[in-house]
């Protein structure tokens, strides 16, 4: 007796985004096996069964599903392609043998099925681009920081950079630097930042949680000297977060641990 059809919407979305993988299929065979991969490591969905409307909502949310998984295959892929002939030495039969690699394609790819928002796109892809180098993070390290893409939200990062680099972060947006004397780096944050003015409570939130992950150091409020307000609120740890997130033809400046 033959299997009926699968109604569940793993079955529905993953099958949709290997459809429209396979309408517009990679020239390498390596680089085609690759995305094989990563659709067989979809992320786990609810199953479906019931009526019309159930079966039909399923097919819809797959086919969502599916373009936005074709979209993210499709950047990633110009990535590594860009990197590839900037720097030389990968090529997509390496790269379908590199168990590491795959792992961190699939990682991204499940945390990636989950947002729209460009800013933590970009930095998953930059994450799995840091990974073909040198000087790439240790698996456990590696995992650990795809987790933090994963769960923290564009705020969060937006906040992880500014307290990097804050005067950066004020020249970046076109302020002024204030000539502080003294201060607290909340008062800093809404200076620089004029999207967390007047929200106190929410930026400590925001703060906190990386804190907790031991990416910064100190906290929002107490009172310091207006020069070291200007020094970098990241851990050690956190710049290398940092680093693992951003483009790996524009170097962060790490610390040395």
């Amino acid at each position: 007796m033959s299997a009926g059809p699968d109604r569940s919407l793993q079955g529905v979305a993953a099958g949709s985004a290997y459809g429209l993988l396979m309408e517009r299929p990679p020239t390498k065979k390596a680089s085609r096996e690759l995305l094989e991969k990563v659709v067989e490591g979809g992320v786990s969905m609810i199953p479906i069964a019931g009526g019309p409307v159930a079966v039909t909502f399923a097919y819809a949310i797959g086919r969502a599903h599916g373009r936005r998984m074709q979209l993210w295959l499709e950047n990633l892929a110009d990535d590594v392609a860009e990197l590839q002939t900037r720097e030389g030495g990968l090529d997509f039969d390496t790269l379908a043998e590199d168990d590491r690699f795959i792992d961190a394609v699939v990682s991204t790819t499940r945390a990636a099925q989950a947002t729209h928002d460009e800013d933590k796109l970009t930095a998953l892809r930059n994450g799995v681009l840091n990974t073909l180098g040198p000087h790439a993070p240790t698996d456990d390290e590696q995992l650990r920081f795809f987790r933090f893409v994963e769960q923290f939200s564009p705020a969060h990062l937006r906040l992880l950079h500014f307290f990097h680099d804050p005067g950066a972060g004020f020249d970046a947006a076109g302020i002024t630097r204030p000539g502080y004397l003294a201060g607290g780096r909340a008062t800093l944050l809404e200076d620089g930042m004029p999207e967390f003015r007047d929200k106190r409570e929410w930026s400590a939130l925001l703060f906190g949680d990386p804190y907790t992950a031991g990416l910064t150091n100190g906290s929002l409020q107490g009172m310091q000297s207006g020069a070291s307000l200007w020094e970098a609120a990241t851990s050690p740890l956190g710049d290398r977060f940092l680093a693992f997130v951003s483009d790996p033809r524009v170097p962060v400046e790490t610390t040395e641990v």
